[in-house]
């Protein structure tokens, strides 16, 4: 699973706790496409990170028991030339030649 699948998956869970309507545990897991004890691990992660988090058999659903908010924030710049080169192991074009050497392969060259 992509890192965007999985921040969106905590994000419907954090807002299903929040509107205090997940359903039972099965139902809950359920919903989501998960196992319950995969749920119940998600659920961890997110009580590591402070929040508390209650089940009311009464009225069949999670809820938090703190003020409990999830921010999420991503940043993304441009890789500099340099920030490239050392996260690739150096420019392609220049190892390409070596790689034919070694194993003695004679492709066509794109124009």
């Amino acid at each position: 699973m992509g890192i965007f699948e999985t921040i969106d998956r905590i994000l419907i869970i954090h807002g299903l706790i929040q509107k205090e309507n997940t359903g039972t545990p099965d139902e809950f897991a359920e919903r989501l496409h998960l196992k319950r004890r995969q749920l119940q691990n998600i659920l961890d992660e997110i009580r590591d990170y402070g929040a508390k988090i209650a089940y009311d058999r009464y009225r069949n659903t999670y809820y938090y028991t703190n003020n409990f908010e999830i921010v999420i924030k991503i940043k993304a710049n441009p890789l500099s030339e340099q920030e490239e080169n050392e996260t690739f192991g150096g420019n392609v074009e220049k190892t390409f030649p070596d790689a034919i050497l070694l194993h003695r392969i004679f492709l066509p060259l794109y124009p």
